[in-house]
């Protein structure tokens, strides 16, 4: 039996991994904007545009880096790739539940300052 080795060397490696982080980081930047945009609009536990955008990032680079390590064969760019659409969904998601107003994680929109309709 065959063994299935990468097609790039070790140095080229890296180098495919690298741009691969930054294909995620554009990405994300794409689909979300700036981190700091994000974390100045109001704080929506789940529901709102910006989660739902984040998750269509999330995903649309874990297909990228997934593509791009199965046609290269090599898993330093799925390492690589992988930990940065760790690092970018966990920052996003940070600056997403950051209340601009509090600075800090609140965990309602009640908590929040969002307008809540009187009970009926």
């Amino acid at each position: 039996m065959t063994s299935v080795g990468s097609v790039l060397k070790p140095e080229n490696s890296m180098i495919a991994g690298l741009a691969v982080v930054g294909l995620v980081i554009a990405n994300y930047n794409l689909h979300n904007g700036s981190v700091s945009s994000n974390a100045l609009s109001p704080a929506e536990n789940g529901a709102g545009n910006l989660t739902t955008t984040n998750k269509k990032a999330g995903w649309t680079s874990i297909v990228m880096v997934a593509g791009v390590s199965l046609l290269a064969k090599d898993a330093n760019i799925f390492i690589l790739g992988m930990a940065a659409v760790i690092a970018m969904h966990s920052s996003y998601l940070h600056s997403i539940a950051v209340s601009p107003q509090l600075n800090k994680i609140v965990s309602g929109p009640e908590a929040a300052g969002a307008y809540l309709p009187a009970a009926a």
